[in-house]
């Protein structure tokens, strides 16, 4: 992996150098990973003494408190601009660079008929590439690290750039947002990284701040979870969360994936929120704690991601039962997981046959050879 972007970093100080403008682009729905390294690369970019810009049509005021935060001082930092802007400020040998993404449909629209016209496209992301990514020979996409921000302090590292205190509290919180705060996608070097950031000046209270949502979108997020099933697949626990109660509710992406991050403390393996994320849209939300290929099952719904959170969107529907039937009829293919220890197999048998023995509030249906339990919902 560090031969890796020590090669990408090569090819980077390149691009830029030969570059008159650079444009950098994170993804739609703007979160603290995409926003903190969008803000590292302008600061790589910076130390080359080119004009860069940064591209994000999300509107302030429908991002979530933290990473509000981050966008405003990063706006005061460096040049922010919309999609729609970017033709008054293009010239010949422009670069664009994409950060925490690499899928076409997941950048403004804007941006994405304009990708011919670049000179070169650098692509730096931890989600797994597939046939609706970008095409660019300058790319580097590693699923196994935890974050785009862990991939930007490396780069920094590697160029010898400081980083200030600042920085270091918005590439932390992008590292904590994606490993739900150091609990998941971990190893020694990704502690090392947030080591480095503290040493920086970012501290865990700064970066926990970031977090704290209103009480409204805390009890929204809650109601949310509330609607969870748990249901064991081939001798794993699965999560399938939706407000069955008032389905049209709707959600963003980042409140999707508050949610399915919440239930995994609580001995799931896998766990997907759904939910309407705008006019006939619906979102989905996965995260695992290893036990499940949910980058598969997301690319089934035309998403993607990484072996530990993926996601998706869904056109053209806002029927979130619909959704959650296909899903679940997915869940039940065995392909999609990863094989257990025989002590775990007898353990949740011997609970089934337990359960089944005293409760008449689960219904066990036969599918394709194994057993499946859901919950039941009554009515009002």
């Amino acid at each position: 992996m560090e031969k890796n972007l020590k090669d990408f970093k090569a090819i980077l100080e390149s691009r830029i150098k030969g570059a008159s403008r650079i444009f950098i682009v994170p993804h739609l729905n703007i979160d603290l990973d995409a926003i903190g390294s969008a803000s590292g690369m302008a600061e790589i970019c910076s130390c080359f003494k080119k004009e860069t810009f940064i591209i994000v049509d999300d509107a302030p005021s429908n991002m979530n408190v933290g990473v509000r935060n981050i966008f405003d001082a990063s706006a005061e930092r460096y040049q922010m601009i919309s999609s729609v802007e970017l033709e008054k400020y293009r010239q010949e040998d422009d670069i664009l660079i994409t950060v925490d993404v690499s899928k076409k449909d997941l950048i403004p629209s804007k941006v994405e008929v304009s990708l011919s016209s670049f000179s070169k496209i650098l692509v730096l992301d931890h989600h797994k590439s597939d046939e609706h990514s970008i095409e660019s020979a300058d790319s580097h996409i590693d699923i196994e690290t935890s974050s785009t921000c862990e991939m930007i302090t490396r780069l920094m590292k590697l160029f010898g750039i400081s980083i200030d205190k600042w920085l270091a509290k918005a590439l932390l919180a992008g590292i904590f947002l994606d490993t739900n705060k150091l609990k998941k996608n971990t190893d020694e070097k990704t502690l090392e990284i947030a080591a480095r950031l503290i040493r920086r000046g970012a501290t865990i209270q700064d970066v926990n701040d970031l977090f704290v949502e209103d009480f409204e979108n805390d009890r929204k997020v809650q109601h949310l979870i509330d609607g969870a099933e748990f249901v064991p697949y081939h001798i794993h626990n699965v999560a399938v969360i939706y407000n069955h109660e008032h389905p049209d509710t709707l959600y963003t992406q980042a409140e999707l994936a508050e949610a399915a991050d919440y239930l995994l403390p609580y001995k799931v393996d896998a766990a997907y929120a759904i939910g309407v994320i705008g006019p006939d849209q619906i979102g989905i939300s996965a995260r695992t704690t290893g036990g499940m290929k949910i980058v598969d099952v997301m690319h089934v719904f035309g998403g993607g991601g990484n072996e530990h959170s993926a996601a998706a969107k869904i056109l053209e529907t806002s029927d979130v039962f619909l959704i959650r039937e296909q899903l679940l009829k997915l869940l039940r293919q065995e392909d999609f997981y990863f094989v257990k220890s025989t002590a775990l197999v007898e353990e949740v048998e011997n609970q089934q046959r337990a359960e089944n023995s005293t409760s008449d509030a689960v219904v066990i249906t036969p599918v394709e050879g194994i057993l499946v339990k859901e919950k039941k919902f009554l009515a009002g």
